[in-house]
Formats: C-alpha cells, sequence, structure tokens
C-alpha cells in the first residue's frame, strides 16, 4: 500500500508491505538502482547506508515488544531518500514514523514544519523520533527491574529466577538491535553533511547523541540484572544451604537415637533392661538424655 504526501519542498512517501508494482513505480519514477529495488521486498539482516550519485539508501531496525511472548523482536525500516523526496518501505506498523506521517498528512502546520526545507530535515525528524520512542520503552525495562529488585529482598528469590532471565533476554534482544546500528548512524552523521548540507551536520549528530543515550542505558540495565541475577542466585543458595543444614542437623541427632531404638528391638535374650517393668521408660530417659546433650553441643558450636 502506497500513501503520499506532497509538502512545500519535500513529498514522503510511505510503501506497506511494498509488492512488485511499488517496486515498478520506484523505477519508473525515479530510475533507483535495480540492486537497492531488489532489496526492498526481502527482509534484510544487518543495517546500513548506501551513497550513490542522486540518493541514499538505508536500512535501519525499529525494536518492537511482544506482550505476549514478552520479548522484543526487530521491525526493518528501509528508506530511499533524495533532495526533495523521501521514500519509506516497510512490512509491519512502525508507532513513531506512522504519528509523524499522519500529522503531515493531516495537518497543514505539521507540513510545513517538517517537509518546507529539504529531504535530510525530513529523514533527521524520522530517525530521531525512532530513537527518543526506542529510549522510551527502556523506561519498561527500568521499571520492571524495579519491581525484581523489591521481590527479591522481600524473600521472593525462587519466583524470580524466571523473571529475570525473560527480562535478560529482553534486554539481549534489544542490545541485538540497537548495537549494530551504531555504525550505520555514524555513516549517515558522516555522509548526510555532503549529501543534504553543511547545516544539517547537527542534526545528524543529534540523533547520534539519542542513539547514545538509548546505548548507555541498555548497558546500565544489563549491568544491573546480571548483579540482581547474581544477588538473587546467592540469596537463593543461601536459603538452600540453610535448609539442608537442617535436614542433616535433625538426621545426625535421630540417628544414634533410631539405632538405640533398633538394638533394643532385636529379639535377643538377657537383652538389658528387658523384661523389667520400667524397662521402657529407662530407654526413654536415655534417648533422652542423648537428644538433649546433642543439642547442646550443636548450639554451643552454633549449628543450630
Amino acid at each position: 500500500m502506497r500513501n503520499i504526501i506532497k509538502g512545500p519542498n519535500v513529498t514522503w512517501i510511505d510503501i506497506r508491505d511494498p509488492s512488485e508494482n511499488d517496486i515498478k513505480y520506484l523505477k519508473e519514477k525515479f530510475n533507483f538502482h535495480p540492486l537497492v529495488l531488489e532489496e526492498l521486498l526481502p527482509p534484510s539482516h544487518r543495517p546500513k547506508v548506501e551513497k550513490y550519485p542522486n540518493y541514499l539508501y538505508m536500512i535501519f531496525y525499529y525494536p518492537i515488544y511482544s506482550k505476549e511472548k514478552r520479548e522484543t523482536r526487530p521491525r526493518e525500516l528501509d528508506i530511499i531518500i533524495t533532495k526533495d523526496t523521501i521514500i519509506t518501505s516497510h512490512y509491519h506498523s512502525i508507532l513513531p514514523l506512522k504519528a509523524l506521517f499522519d500529522r503531515c498528512n493531516l495537518y497543514a502546520k505539521a507540513r510545513k514544519r517538517y517537509m518546507s526545507q529539504n529531504a535530510g530535515l525530513l529523514l533527521y525528524h524520522i530517525l530521531n523520533g525512532i530513537w527518543k520512542n526506542s529510549l522510551t520503552k527502556l523506561a519498561r525495562v527500568d521499571k520492571k527491574i524495579d519491581e525484581i529488585e523489591t521481590e527479591i529482598f522481600r524473600g521472593q528469590e525462587r519466583e524470580m529466577v524466571l523473571e529475570i532471565s525473560l527480562v535478560k533476554t529482553d534486554i539481549i534482544n534489544f542490545w541485538r538491535i540497537v548495537e549494530p546500528q551504531k555504525e550505520t548512524l555514524e555513516s549517515l552523521a558522516e555522509q548526510g553533511p555532503d549529501f543534504f548540507g553543511k547545516e544539517l551536520s547537527h542534526y545528524f549528530f543529534d540523533i547520534l547523541g539519542t542513539f547514545g543515550q538509548t546505548w548507555n542505558a541498555l548497558k546500565t540495565y544489563k549491568e544491573t540484572i546480571l548483579a540482581l541475577e547474581d544477588t538473587n542466585q546467592s540469596l537463593l543458595s543461601s536459603k538452600i544451604n540453610e535448609i539442608m543444614k537442617i535436614l542433616t542437623v535433625f538426621s545426625v541427632i535421630f540417628l544414634p537415637l533410631t539405632l538405640l531404638a533398633s538394638i533394643w528391638g532385636m529379639n535377643i535374650p538377657n537383652m538389658p533392661f528387658i523384661g523389667s517393668p520400667m524397662g521402657f521408660w529407662i530407654i526413654i530417659t536415655i534417648m533422652a538424655v542423648l537428644l538433649g546433650l546433642m543439642l547442646f553441643y550443636f548450639n554451643k558450636k552454633k549449628w543450630l
């Protein structure tokens, strides 16, 4: 599906689910290189910026979080940009891109603001909006990390094992989307001013600044969740060790008592106290004294 906005100086063509008809349209109207047009149809796997004599071709990725699967996945955005035209191509909805497109489409004031100079300025607003939105998405990760930290120190270590794994996987997936695009944005910051004009240099470096905030936040969350995982594992191991210690102490305590009961349970003639009216109570007294001595010893050693 192809939608077109004509601004004062810039035309924006947004293509959703590109088809062969869209490729034919771009070829006839702009005469882009066949290799560029071929890359619009199948999904790519790496971000990039390629400079041609009259246009730039770029591939970026936008992180999308699935609440059902509780994971972050990339959505590809292909951009072909000339001096006065920008073509965006994608297979799925990208919210910050759609929001900007709708504003430009519905409001003359927005068209004047974003589309009255050159395509490079519109490109800045598209990419900067995407990275600001990505940075906002990390607030969800920050909130989840705070919740995990609170639950860990409330004694919910066992329940947090799965939650930590999910958040760690989410951060890793986000990291895999963001990390490869650093080189691409640096290339754009270098090549963009030569193509669109030196006056846009600060705009492209501003995109790098927004990207840097996202990058630094991800590094912080990655280190934090790893530290929380270690802490949770230590507390969980400590609890398990405490339980095993108690069980071991009780096993050691009741082993000699069980041995005494087994010995006096044997049907052997001339066994001490057998046949005595007070035999049962004598044996119970021996066991009680032995139990008391063992408890006293373990307590003195601080094993209890």
